[in-house]
């Protein structure tokens, strides 16, 4: 009966300790961007330069990108190495985000470029004109099961 209970408190010892071990947290990246609901519509790798740009748009850009409502984003990255996945890369930190706005097309005006660069040298593009067409020329991806 001894034995037992130094057998059962053995254990719960054991179980305890086992417990208590701080595991490592897979942070990845800080959270750097908020889409806002924004849709993912596709994704761009520059492997020359090492970053990973994917393209936002809310509904209306979904449907029609040349709708006065739609607004698009494209949103640059650093590639990162995956230590969970060897040879995969990843988003890392966040350059730029560049936004197409197509509210003044209503009014006859082009569409609207801004972009707010992050974490490298100035980025000015040298023809916006030429950046807002790449941007709407993008096509969009094809998932399997596409609620969209």
């Amino acid at each position: 009966m001894r034995v037992i209970n130094v057998f059962t408190v053995a254990i719960l010892a054991f179980v305890i300790a086992s417990c208590t071990a701080k595991k490592e947290t897979p942070a990845i990246r800080p959270f750097a961007f908020n889409d806002s609901g924004m849709h993912v519509i596709t994704t761009i790798i520059n492997e020359k330069d090492n970053e990973v740009a994917m393209l936002y748009g809310n509904k209306a850009a979904i449907e029609n990108n040349t709708q006065p409502a739609a607004m698009l984003k494209l949103v640059t990255y650093r590639e990162q190495d995956n230590k969970y996945w060897f040879g995969s890369y990843i988003n890392g930190e966040l350059l730029r985000v560049e936004t197409v706005n197509m509210q003044p097309t209503a009014n006859g005006q082009p569409p609207a470029y801004s972009v707010d660069v992050y974490n490298q040298p100035a980025f000015r593009p040298a023809d916006a004109t030429a950046r807002t067409n790449f941007i709407q020329t993008l096509d969009h991806a094809w998932y399997p099961c596409d609620p969209y």
